[in-house]
């Protein structure tokens, strides 16, 4: 009994604990389990979107905190504890979204705390592939773009409305305008009631100051406008037979106009003058005979031309409906009476005739279905008839240019059609076509725009599945994948099948769920992609486009990688283009020697296949890879080589080999002439000249070459290359060659001929920007030939021209000019005024002149000036500018200034002597000769002497004092 009560007593004792475990909520665990381990971590980035898994032994209980925007996150794992192979608990990542991550054990329990470099991240648990695992996705949150604000009211108003009735005249049929004046153009809805026409102005008010008019004639009556918060309805009853109703958008100003045709009710038959003679009954009576047969044959020949075009003879449709335009014109005349609107739409089911041959017979050129359109807009316009048709004419001339691969002159053609026509249907599906246009270009930007405009204005779009399908690969180009498996998801819901029928919109469709790790239809893709073509050339060469998408996405090394992998697992065939294919991606890599890789990779391609077809590419782009970086011989002789065993290659005959030789000739011309290797310019031009050079493109290579002759010394021969551009070029090349012809001239000593080529390319360039050279090297060959006086006038006009010009860059010439006409007047021994000459070069030089790049000509003019003052025994002014000169450039390093400063210091010591300023000039003399430079020069000794002769005068008048 009394262990009976005992466990009696125990049973109630666990029954009560747990009764209170439950009511305070304590999470128990047993304390049997055996605890969990974390043995492998591993990131998974796909684009912008990152996964982490953490592998475990057995399925964890665990608990997150995260803090994202402050770049934390925690994973809380009840009663586990790390078990990596390395043992260290910290794991840092090089990844540009996630730093790493930390593993404290906090008793039983393991936190792993995850450090992210970035905030704005949201994360997902994904479910597990398998349950010990834990796979936390994490991306950038999605940023909406505010939307606009919405304005109360309709932004548009109707300003003024006017009616106008016209009467038939000059072949054209009476009519009844109708012009509704607006601020900015509506939109324009037309629906027919009856005998009622409404129209309607969707986001259009009336103005404050509208008035409603009353008009009636015998073709249409304004029955009413009324307007309700963002529209206007305009009613309009037809009073007349045959009634048609036309409409057209204008721009300045803003505008429709509905014109109604039809035959007024109210407009009596005209009824002839006076009697007729039973002559003028009969004419009238044949007239109207052949009016009403003309009407009978256009009809009948159009009806013929309807039935053959149903029965798909389409020749004999164009032929009929042709006859049936001619019937029309040549009974009326070149317009000159009413043309028949059978005649006019004949033109049009003409074009539209050629049109569905050429799309029936998969056609290429379909330039004779746009002439005919053309022809059917321009007639119609004329003749004013039949304008309803003109938006399906813009259209199907859009889509002909379309089918042609032409596609800015289509997206023309679609931008008038929206613009003449914005409310037809026909403007409504351009959008659509406009959009596959952009997707050709590869403006992704434009086409979603086009895209999204077809499916705001066509209330049931025809291509639906097939926009969103392009939408997608359109973001999927612009790395949105995000989006892009937004619109493949529309497409996929809509139409499935689309999708299997072009391998590149399937292959950007698994990219797109593999970035968005939506791996099951990502690998739904792929299979379908590779199993619809098991034998299909496009599977042979799957790898190799694999790497070419990635490449063309900018993912080099991923598809360096694939293309490897290709090399590696196909036939011979397969291996050269992968190598290829590697070699272009290396080529087109400036800032790294992979180039030269590429290079190797070409050689090899050519010299150990030579027979492959891929061996023609691989020589072609050696030749080209050497010529982008500047290989230009080895280049050259590269593309000979291609030349001469590719003769029959479409890039020789068209002549872009021959184009690239010239390339690099021209670069290999200028880039010794920069460097100034005019030896090896020459020799260079003297191999290349009879095979290329007699027929050079590049004149200003050719240029080059003469100027390098004549800097040698070759003057004939540049005189003949100069005199070869001037019967060839025109502009400032011929410009240049004349003057450059000139100073060839001077340079080889003849002064007659160069005198007469300086003086006619003046008097031929008057305002040339070489004018200042010319005049300069005139002005040398006039003192070369002694007649100073002629060059003193040239000297001083082109002073005079240049001293006052607006343009600050065509003043700098001055100073030297100034310069050149002291030196002139010193040789001629006039040194007044070349000491003014010398002056006016320095106070002409509008830049500091101790600055460092100060011009040679510049020091050299302040020394001269007071030499030649000097000269001319001007003492006084001559001291002060040799101690100007010496103030600004004593501390200049060049030996020239610097010898030039001594002598200028002499020089003050000799005038101070002389203008009884002994001391002055004891100390002047003194200090030259203490200077440690110029040893054994001429101004040292001089000074030395004179510092003798001065002190030994001083001796003596000391003496004689005392």
């Amino acid at each position: 009994m009394p262990v009976q009560r005992l466990l009696s007593h125990f049973l109630r004792t666990l029954l009560v604990l747990g009764v209170l475990l439950i009511l305070i909520g304590v999470e128990t665990t047993p304390v049997f389990a055996q605890a969990a381990e974390v043995q492998q971590i591993e990131l998974v980035r796909r684009g912008r979107q990152l996964s982490i898994r953490l592998f475990l032994n057995q399925p964890p209980v665990y608990q997150i905190s995260e803090n994202l925007d402050a770049h934390t996150l925690v994973v809380k794992f009840r009663n586990t504890k790390p078990s990596f192979p390395d043992g260290n608990s910290v794991k840092l990542f090089n990844d540009s979204q996630v730093e790493g991550v930390r593993f404290l054990e906090v008793g039983p329990d393991l936190w792993a705390q995850f450090k992210f470099r970035t905030a704005g991240l949201v994360f997902d648990i994904d479910p597990p592939e398998v349950p010990n695992i834990l796979q936390l996705t994490f991306r950038p949150s999605k940023q909406l773009e505010p939307l606009p604000p919405i304005e109360p009211g309709a932004k548009v108003r109707l300003l003024a409305t006017n009616f106008r009735s016209v009467t038939a005249e000059g072949g054209l049929s009476g009519h009844t305008r109708l012009t509704l004046i607006f601020s900015e153009a509506p939109r324009l809805f037309m629906q027919q009631h009856g005998r009622e026409i409404e129209l309607r102005f969707p986001d259009t008010l009336p103005a404050e100051d509208y008035e409603t008019p009353e008009f009636e004639d015998g073709r249409v009556r304004l029955e009413s406008l009324d307007s309700d918060e963002s529209q206007i309805f305009l009613t309009l009853a037809m009073l007349g037979a045959e009634s048609r109703v036309e409409r057209n958008l204008r721009e300045t100003p803003p505008r429709w106009e509905v014109d109604v045709y039809g035959v007024a009710a109210a407009a009596p038959e005209p009824e002839p003058e006076g009697e007729l003679s039973p002559e003028e009954e009969l004419r009238l009576r044949n007239e109207r005979a052949i009016v009403k047969n003309r009407k009978i044959q256009v009809q009948n020949f159009y009806q013929q031309g309807e039935n053959a075009f149903r029965k798909g003879d389409y020749e004999e449709a164009v032929g009929f409906f042709k006859q049936s335009y001619s019937a029309a014109k040549n009974n009326v005349g070149v317009f000159e009476d009413t043309m028949e609107p059978a005649a006019i739409r004949a033109l049009y089911r003409k074009a539209d005739t050629i049109y569905t041959m050429l799309e029936r017979r998969r056609g290429r050129n379909f330039h004779e279905a746009i002439d005919a359109y053309l022809t059917a807009l321009r007639v119609s316009e004329d003749y004013g008839l039949i304008e309803d048709l003109a938006p399906h004419a813009y259209f199907r001339i859009g889509r002909s240019y379309q089918r042609m691969k032409f596609t800015q002159e289509a997206n023309t053609s679609f931008e008038k059609l929206k613009s003449k026509f914005p409310t037809s249907l026909e403007a409504s599906e351009a959008n659509f076509w406009k959009a596959l246009n952009q997707i050709e270009r590869r403006d992704w930007e434009q086409a979603i725009k086009d895209f999204e405009e077809y499916l705001q204005v066509t209330p049931n779009p025809r291509f639906l599945a097939e926009t969103h399908y392009r939408m997608a690969q359109a973001y999927y180009h612009l790395d949105r994948p995000i989006i892009a498996k937004e619109h493949f998801d529309s497409a996929r819901d809509l139409d499935p099948q689309y999708v299997l029928e072009d391998p590149t919109l399937l292959f950007h469709m698994g990219e797109t769920y593999y970035e968005n790790a939506d791996f099951m239809t990502a690998r739904e893709a792929f299979r379908a992609l590779l199993e619809r073509y098991p034998k299909q050339d496009f599977t042979k060469l799957v790898a190799l486009r694999l790497g070419d998408f990635l490449r063309d996405e900018g993912k080099e090394e991923q598809a360096i990688r694939a293309y490897e992998k290709a090399i590696n697992s196909y036939s011979r065939e397969i291996v050269l283009l992968g190598k290829l294919r590697i070699a272009n991606i290396q080529a087109t890599r400036p800032y790294s020697d992979e180039y030269l890789e590429a290079i190797d990779l070409y050689d090899e391609i050519v010299r150990l296949y030579p027979d492959a077809p891929q061996s023609e590419e691989a020589l072609l782009r050696k030749g080209l890879t050497l010529t982008l970086y500047g290989m230009y011989k080895p280049a050259i002789e590269e593309l000979e080589k291609y030349q001469e065993k590719h003769p029959l290659s479409p890039y020789v005959r068209r002549g872009v080999v021959r184009e690239n030789i010239d390339e690099n000739l021209k670069g290999l011309i200028d880039d010794q002439f920069q460097r100034q290797e005019l030896l090896e310019l020459i020799a260079n031009y003297r191999d290349y000249k009879a095979k290329y050079l007699l027929n050079f493109r590049f004149d200003s290579t050719l240029f080059q070459v003469a100027v390098a002759h004549q800097r040698l010394g070759f003057y004939e021969e540049a005189l003949d290359l100069l005199k070869f551009l001037d019967s060839r070029v025109q502009g400032t090349m011929l410009e240049l060659a004349r003057l450059q012809t000139a100073l060839a001239l001077v340079e080889k000593g003849d002064p007659s001929l160069s005198r007469d080529q300086l003086t006619r390319f003046l008097a031929d360039y008057p305002d040339s920007l070489y004018d200042a050279d010319a005049r300069f090297s005139l002005a040398q060959v006039y003192r070369q030939a002694k007649e100073y006086d002629k060059a003193r006038i040239v000297y001083e006009q082109t002073i005079q021209k240049y001293d006052d010009d607006e343009d600050p860059l065509r003043m700098e010439v001055v100073p030297e000019l100034w310069y050149e006409l002291g030196q002139m007047y010193e040789e001629i021994g006039r040194y007044a005024e070349s000491g003014r000459a010398y002056r006016e070069a320095i106070t002409k030089y509008r830049h500091p002149v101790t600055a460092q790049d100060t011009p040679q000509f510049i020091i050299d003019s302040h020394f001269r000036a007071g030499e030649m003052l000097t000269k001319v025994q001007s003492d006084q002014e001559a001291l002060r500018l040799y101690q100007n000169a010496v103030a600004n450039y004593a501390e200049r390093e060049g030996p020239e200034t610097r010898k030039q400063v001594n002598w200028a210091r002499y020089q003050i010591g000799v005038i101070q002597a002389r203008l009884g300023m002994e001391k002055e000039a004891l100390e002047t003399f003194r200090q030259l000769v203490a200077s440690p430079e110029g040893e054994g020069e001429m101004w040292k000794r001089l000074a030395s002497e004179n510092h003798q002769n001065l002190t030994q005068q001083l001796s003596y008048q000391q003496y004689l004092n005392q």
